[in-house]
């Protein structure tokens, strides 16, 4: 009894003691929780502003670096050998450098970032589709789809717009500063003028007023004056200014042939120069304001004019000595001879439709169609490496249809684009002048006609075979080709039906 009595007091104590700490402990808990959930927040906190500032640093490294890369090679001064300059390629397309390349340092750093901005959203943009955009630089045109107000525009267009408008505005206040090369306003006025024109119909007129604001801040002496002039032209005369787009091209003609510019407009023939000038450069520049006279003699219903043009500059082109032979010549040498020669296929194409107009004379008609289709074939195989002689037989084009560029071309960054643009503008005029044959043909010989269309679909048609156009082919011109031959090769099955 003794023994358990003693024992009460040894285990109270301990019971109170536990009681106790147990108690005690609750405060505690409810003070740590709050302690850790600050922890936990702060640390989250901590980390996420270290992984945004890793992440921000990332882009911006990555950001400038693409731009150092476009500045100190993409845009880098180019040296292609004294061939390119001597026959002037290197004065053909966009001019987005400075003379010692890279992009102006008065446009300052926001300045040089929109030029670079630009240029990557032109050279570097994907086109996943058409986007409808409502940027104030289109205007609506009825003809586009879309409703009032909405236009649809290659959305590489619409950014490169966008970039070269902001530097635009900051090139002019640093113009007015005195801190910019000569050259970079007039450039950068260019390229804005160039992508408003691509944008389609509906922003020409803006496309004009930038092409004239270049004009203006281009001495006249400079040789890509004469180009502007050119551009002026085209698009006064798509804008229905006929007045104007003539008096343009009358001073494209004499600044290449170094002459004071007729005010003369109404005279009744166009003032085509006795010679070729002897820059190969202002040639083509030449040349191509000529096709454009051209096309708006015959398209106003002046097809005397139109005939005249087109004989005269014929001339100009049988005056120049071509190369022995375009295998020998030097790349440049032969690109510039090939130009020549898909030129005057357009003007042979040109003097048969105006021959036909004028007298119904389908022979002669004929004679100029098969000149054109078989100067533009020899064109369209001398880029591509392929034979130059003409095939016999109308299945035979469709391997030359999907030929690309030879390399020479392709690797060379002042006569790619030019190669390029030549090799698709020589397809569409074989296709065009054998459809125009089997036209003429189709009264009465339609076996010679229906293998004329034939020959137009496999230059204009997808190498497959399949009825659609190739790459570079206007789909309105391809609907008039397909039609063609489909409605002619019917025919004459069902007229094999009932016999």
């Amino acid at each position: 009894m003794l023994s358990f009595t003693r024992a009460i007091p040894r285990l109270r104590p301990r019971s109170c003691f536990v009681r106790h700490n147990s108690q005690s402990s609750i405060p505690d808990n409810f003070a740590q929780h709050p302690i850790f959930v600050f922890n936990v927040a702060k640390r989250f906190l901590k980390y996420s502003a270290y992984g945004l500032v890793f992440l921000g640093s990332t882009t911006a490294v990555m950001f400038e670096g693409t731009h150092y890369w476009v500045e100190h090679v993409a845009l880098a001064p180019t040296e292609e050998g004294d061939e390119v300059r001597k026959w002037e390629w290197n004065l053909e397309g966009e001019r987005w450098t400075t003379p010692a390349g890279g992009t102006d340092p008065g446009l300052g750093f926001k300045g040089r970032h929109a030029v670079r901005a630009a240029w990557m959203a032109s050279y570097w943009g994907e086109e996943h589709g058409p986007t409808v955009v409502t940027s104030d630089a289109v205007e609506h045109n009825p003809s586009l789809p879309g409703p009032g107000g909405i236009a649809v525009v290659d959305p590489r267009l619409v950014r490169t717009e966008l970039s070269l408008r902001a530097a635009l505005d900051i090139a002019e206040q640093k113009a007015i500063q005195g801190k910019l090369h000569p050259t970079t306003l007039p450039q950068l006025l260019l390229l804005h003028a160039s992508v408003l024109e691509r944008m389609g119909p509906e922003s020409s007129r803006k496309a004009k007023y930038q092409y004239e604001r270049a004009w203006a801040s281009h001495p006249p002496e400079v040789m890509s004056s004469a180009r502007i002039a050119t551009k002026l032209g085209d698009l006064n005369f798509r804008l229905g200014e006929d007045n104007s787009a003539l008096a343009w091209w009358n001073r494209a003609v004499h600044l290449t042939s170094q002459k004071s510019a007729s005010d003369n407009t109404s005279s009744p023939t166009f003032p085509v120069p006795d010679n070729m000038p002897l820059s190969p450069y202002d040639q083509r520049t030449l040349l191509s304001a000529l096709t454009s006279v051209s096309a708006f003699y015959a398209t106003t219903g002046k097809l005397k004019e139109a005939r005249s043009v087109d004989e005269r500059s014929l001339d100009l082109i049988r005056s120049v000595r071509q190369p022995d032979s375009l295998a020998s010549a030097s790349p440049p040498h032969a690109l510039h001879a090939l130009t020549l020669l898909q030129r005057s296929s357009v003007f042979s194409v040109h003097l048969a439709e105006v021959e036909y107009a004028l007298h119904r004379r389908i022979p002669s008609s004929l004679q100029w169609l098969s000149t054109a289709a078989q100067s533009s074939e020899r064109t369209a195989r001398a880029l591509t490496g392929l034979p130059i002689g003409i095939s016999t037989k109308p299945g035979v084009d469709h391997i030359f249809t999907n030929k690309g560029l030879l390399p020479t071309y392709v690797q060379s960054v002042s006569m790619k684009k030019p190669a390029a643009s030549l090799l698709r503008d020589a397809r569409r005029t074989v296709a065009e002048s054998w459809n125009l044959m089997g036209i003429l043909n189709e009264a009465k010989y339609p076996q010679t006609a229906l293998e004329c269309y034939e020959r137009a679909v496999f230059w204009a048609g997808n190498a497959d075979g399949d009825g659609k156009p190739a790459e570079g082919t206007l789909q309105r011109d391809w609907d008039v080709i397909w039609g063609n031959y489909k409605r002619l090769k019917n025919q004459q099955q069902r007229a094999v039906e009932r016999k």
